[in-house]
C-alpha cells in the first residue's frame, strides 16, 4: 500500500467515524438552551439569546438566524438598544452563513450604526469583520480586505484578542484567494497561535483548512494533508467548513493521480454543505463535480452537478441580489459621505465660533497691542545693548573657562606625576632598608657556597683514591645536598625581597590576597627602621611590638598596605628623631607597633612618644599636599595617600590620636570580611 493509499485510509475512517448532529456532545450552546428554558424575557434573555445565534452561526445558519430574529423582537420590545444592535449583528451573520447576502449586508449595516451611535468601537470592529466575511463570501476579496484591516485596527486599539482571533486568519485566507501565498501564511500562522492562545476552535478549524489550501498551492501535498486532518480532528462541533476541507483533499487527491479519491472527498463537500444548509459550499462543490465529471466524459452527472451548481448561484448572486447588493453598498458610501459632511460642516462652525469669540476677545488686546508695540520699541534699544554686553561677558568668560581647564589639565598631570613621586619616594627610604634585608641571605649563599666546593674538592680525592670509603662518600654528598637546599632557601629569600620591593614601585594595584598582618607588620617596621640607620648610623630607637597571636588574616593588597605603614613608621621616625634632637635629658626614642581584633575588625597601630601634633596640625593631616616637613623632604601626599588606600580601597578607617610634646597614633581599622 503506497503512503498516498494510506492517508486516503486514515482521512476515510476519520470522515467514517464522524458523529452526527444528533451525535454530538454536548456544547456550550446546549448549557444556553437550557439557560434560556427559565430566563425570564428581560434584557439578560435577549443577551443570552444572542450568545447562542454566535455559537450556532458556524454549525446551524437557520436556528442561528432564528434566535437572532427572537432577540432583535425581544430587544425592540424593551428598547434595549444594545441588544439590538447585538441581534442585527447575529442575525446578518445567520443570513450571511445561510446564502441571503443582501439582507445579511442590510442588518450588519444597521448593527454598525447602533453601535457607532453607542460609541462601542469593539463592536464596530466586529462588524467590519463580518461585513469582511461577507464580501468573501461573494469572491470580492479587496473589499473584504479593507474591512479586515479596519476591524484589525479597531481591535489593536481596543485590546479585543478574540476578535484578532478570528480577523488574522481571515486576512490570511483573503490573501490566499488572491494568490499572495506568502502574506496568505504569515497571517494564517499569526491567526492559528491566537486560535490556541484564545481556544478559539471555530477560527482554529479554518484556519488549519486555510493552511492546508496555502500548502497545497505551494506544492507541499504532505503538509496540506496533514493541515486538513487537523482541521478535520477539530471540527467536531464546527460544521461551517468542514466542505472546504474535503474538497481541499479532493483537489489534492486529483493532482495525484487519484480520480476516485478525488470524486470520493468531493461528493462528501456536497453532502455536507446541503445537510448543513451552506449554499456557498454547495456551489463550490458542485462546480467542482461537474468539472470532475466532465473530465470523465461522464456528461449526464457533469449536467447534473452543473445544473445544480447554477441554481445554487442563482439563489446566491441573481441578478435582483446583485443589484440590491450595489444598491445597498451606494447607500451606505452615501451615508457614509453625509456622516464626514456633517463632521466636517460641524468642525467648521466650530471653528467659525472659535474665531468670533477671538476676534471679541480681540479688541481689547489690539488696543493694548498698540501700547505695547511703543513701549517694545523702546525696549529693543535697551536689549540689543544689553545683549551686545552679554556676548562680550560670554566670550570673556569662555576665555576664562578655556584656561582654568588648560589650568585643571595641566594640575591634574603634575598630581599624577606626584603621586607616582611619593610612590619612588617611599621606595627609597625601603632601599636602605632592603639592603640590608638582603645582605644576610647573600651571606649565606655565599659561605654555603664555598663549603659545598671544598666538600666537592674533598669527594673527588676520595673517588680518585684505591680503597673508596663509601660511607665517607655519601656523607659528603648528603652534606652537599643539605647545602644546597640552605642556597636555594636564601636565594629565594633574596628574590622575594627583590620581588617585593619592584612590586612596590608599580603604578597599579594588586588584586586583594589573604595576609598575615603580623608577618607584614614585622617586616615592614624592620624595613623602616633599616632604612633610617642607613643614613644616619647614630640613630637608636627602641622598637617594641605587641602582635596578637590569634589575630586572623584579613583579604588586602599587600603592597598598598605595606606603603601605608611604611609611611606611618617613617613618621614616627622622624618624630622621635626630632625630639631626641632636641636634646631633652632622659629621653629615650621608642617606636610600638601593635596588632589586636576589635569586634569584626582588626586594629594596626602605630604609637611613638615623638613631639606629638597640634590641634590645628591634626585637622589638616590628611589633606593632600600639606606637610609640617622642611621643603624638599616632603610632598604632602604621603598620609593623604594612606588615607585614600585605606579607606576606599580597603573599606576600613584611618585615624589619628595626639598629644603635643607626648607621641602620637595612627590607627588602622581593616574589616576581616571583604566587603
Amino acid at each position: 500500500m503506497n503512503t498516498y493509499a494510506k492517508w486516503v485510509l486514515l482521512i476515510g475512517l476519520l470522515a467514517a467515524a464522524w458523529p452526527s448532529q444528533a451525535q454530538r456532545p454536548a456544547t456550550r450552546a446546549d448549557s444556553l438552551q437550557q439557560r434560556l428554558a427559565t430566563a425570564p424575557a428581560d434584557t439578560n434573555r435577549v443577551l443570552l439569546l444572542t450568545q447562542l445565534a454566535y455559537e450556532l452561526a458556524e454549525v446551524d445558519a437557520v436556528a442561528s438566524a432564528q434566535r437572532a430574529r427572537q432577540a432583535l423582537q425581544l430587544a425592540h420590545e424593551l428598547h434595549y438598544v444594545r441588544g439590538e444592535c447585538q441581534a442585527y449583528i447575529r442575525l446578518g451573520v445567520g443570513l450571511r452563513n445561510s446564502g441571503d447576502f443582501p439582507a445579511a449586508q442590510q442588518l450588519l449595516l444597521q448593527g454598525q450604526r447602533l453601535a457607532e451611535a453607542l460609541h462601542d468601537q469593539s463592536t464596530v470592529a466586529t462588524v467590519y469583520n463580518a461585513l469582511g466575511r461577507l464580501n468573501t463570501e461573494q469572491r470580492k476579496f479587496r473589499p473584504a480586505l479593507e474591512y479586515y484591516f479596519r476591524a484589525k485596527k479597531l481591535g489593536e486599539q481596543t485590546s479585543n484578542r478574540a476578535l484578532l482571533t478570528r480577523v488574522m486568519g481571515n486576512i490570511g485566507e483573503a490573501y490566499s484567494k488572491l494568490g499572495l501565498l506568502d502574506s496568505a501564511t504569515l497571517y494564517l500562522r499569526a491567526g492559528y497561535k491566537l486560535d490556541l492562545e484564545q481556544h478559539d476552535r471555530v477560527s482554529e478549524v479554518s484556519d488549519l483548512s486555510a493552511l492546508g489550501d496555502v500548502a497545497a498551492r505551494q506544492g507541499q501535498p504532505q503538509q496540506a494533508r496533514q493541515y486538513y486532518q487537523r482541521s478535520l480532528r477539530r471540527a467536531r462541533t464546527v460544521t461551517y467548513f468542514v466542505a472546504p476541507v474535503y474538497l481541499g483533499l479532493a483537489e489534492l487527491a486529483r493532482a495525484a493521480g487519484h480520480p476516485d479519491s478525488a470524486l470520493y472527498y468531493a461528493r462528501r463537500a456536497l453532502a455536507a454543505g446541503q445537510q448543513y444548509h451552506n449554499p456557498a459550499n454547495v456551489l463550490d462543490a458542485s462546480e467542482y463535480l461537474s468539472r470532475a465529471y466532465a473530465a470523465r466524459r461522464d456528461s449526464a452527472a457533469a449536467f447534473r452537478y452543473l445544473a445544480l451548481a447554477n441554481a445554487t448561484r442563482d439563489s446566491l448572486f441573481s441578478q435582483a441580489k446583485t443589484i440590491q447588493m450595489q444598491t445597498l453598498d451606494f447607500s451606505e458610501r452615501l451615508r457614509q459621505q453625509e456622516q464626514a459632511d456633517q463632521q466636517a460642516k460641524a468642525a467648521a462652525r466650530q471653528r467659525q465660533n472659535l474665531l468670533l469669540a477671538a476676534l471679541l476677545c480681540a479688541v481689547p488686546a489690539l488696543v493694548l497691542l498698540w501700547r505695547y508695540g511703543r513701549l517694545q520699541r523702546r525696549s529693543n534699544e535697551q536689549l540689543r545693548e544689553l545683549n551686545e554686553a552679554v556676548t562680550q561677558q560670554k566670550q570673556e568668560l569662555q576665555t576664562q573657562r578655556d584656561q582654568l581647564d588648560a589650568s585643571l589639565t595641566g594640575l591634574r598631570a603634575a598630581q599624577t606625576q606626584l603621586i607616582q613621586s611619593e610612590k619612588m619616594a617611599s621606595l627609597g627610604e625601603l632601599t636602605a632598608g632592603i639592603a640590608h634585608e638582603i645582605q644576610n641571605p647573600l651571606n649565606f649563599v655565599n659561605n654555603f657556597s664555598e663549603v659545598s666546593a671544598e666538600l666537592m674538592e674533598e669527594l673527588a680525592e676520595e673517588q680518585a683514591r684505591p680503597a673508596r670509603d663509601n660511607e665517607l662518600e655519601a656523607e659528603l654528598l648528603s652534606d652537599v645536598r643539605q647545602n644546597l637546599v640552605k642556597i636555594q632557601h636564601h636565594g629565594q629569600r633574596a628574590a622575594g625581597i627583590v620581588r617585593g620591593m619592584l612590586e612596590h614601585s608599580r603604578s597599579s594595584t594588586a588584586e586583594r590576597q589573604s595576609a598575615n598582618l603580623n608577618q607584614l607588620a614585622d617586616e615592614y617596621l624592620r624595613l623602616a627602621y633599616q632604612g633610617l640607620r642607613a643614613k644616619d648610623k647614630t640613630f637608636q630607637a627602641e622598637l617594641k611590638t605587641d602582635f596578637d597571636p590569634e589575630l586572623p588574616r584579613v583579604s588586602v593588597v599587600a603592597t598598598d598596605l605595606g606603603r601605608v605603614l611604611l609611611n606611618l613608621l617613617n613618621n614616627a621616625f622622624y618624630a622621635v628623631r626630632q625630639r631626641q634632637q632636641q636634646g631633652e635629658a632622659g629621653y629615650a626614642p621608642r617606636v610600638t607597633l601593635q596588632t589586636r581584633r576589635v569586634g569584626a575588625q582588626v586594629e594596626i597601630r602605630v604609637m611613638d612618644n615623638g613631639t606629638g601634633i597640634s590641634d590645628e596640625v591634626r585637622a589638616k593631616l590628611f589633606q593632600p599636599f600639606f606637610t609640617t616637613k622642611p621643603t624638599g623632604e616632603g610632598t604632602g601626599l604621603g598620609l593623604s595617600l594612606s588615607y585614600d588606600i585605606i579607606t576606599k580601597g580597603h573599606a576600613g578607617t584611618l585615624r589619628v590620636e595626639s598629644q603635643p610634646g607626648q607621641g602620637s597614633t595612627f590607627a588602622i581599622a581593616l574589616p576581616t570580611s571583604r566587603p
